[in-house]
């Protein structure tokens, strides 16, 4: 089984869950193709049996990349097994997720999943960064990534391929 995770990331955070994801999923001998959506333009979702979409959302938004790649694909999304995720500081994801994604491919998806979120300052422009370390009270990094989600996220996408 051929699968493809499709995402994009701003500062880093949805690569590392990407990357445990896809670990966990090649232990399972799975065939695992990542596409960053910035650098890998012209992915083809139609050459795999079950496609993984997701990325970061920021400010309430879903990456515009990932919205763009949805878009351009949807008609095949619908055809194929599918896997939703987001990664974000908003831990109501169930309610945060429909805003990212078109209600068919989310009603249709074998799993839906929350990775968690980081806060990196180092890795963000100096508005954004003062802005966020008001927000959450600090200047030090927060690392809230769920790898118990992700793991479950995973569990869900093998059982789809059963």
């Amino acid at each position: 089984m051929k699968i493809l995770i499709a995402y994009a990331t701003r500062f880093g955070t949805t690569e590392k869950c990407v990357n445990m994801l896809a670990e966990i999923l090649r232990e399972k001998n799975l065939e695992i193709e990542l596409a960053d959506l910035k650098k890998n333009k012209r992915v083809k979702p139609e050459d795999f049996d079950l496609v993984v979409v997701g990325g970061s959302f920021f400010m309430f938004k879903m990456n515009a990349v990932v919205v763009k790649f949805i878009r351009r694909h949807l008609r095949t999304l619908l055809t194929k097994k599918t896997g939703i995720f987001m990664c974000g500081g908003d831990e109501d994801w169930e309610k945060e997720i429909k805003k990212g994604f078109p209600e068919e491919l989310l009603d249709k998806a074998v799993a839906k999943g929350y990775f968690g979120y980081e806060m990196l300052w180092d890795k963000m422009n100096s508005i954004i960064r003062s802005m966020g370390q008001k927000a959450s009270e600090t200047t030090e990094p927060i690392s809230k990534i769920n790898t118990e989600n992700i793991k479950k996220f995973a569990e869900e996408i093998i059982k789809a391929l059963s």
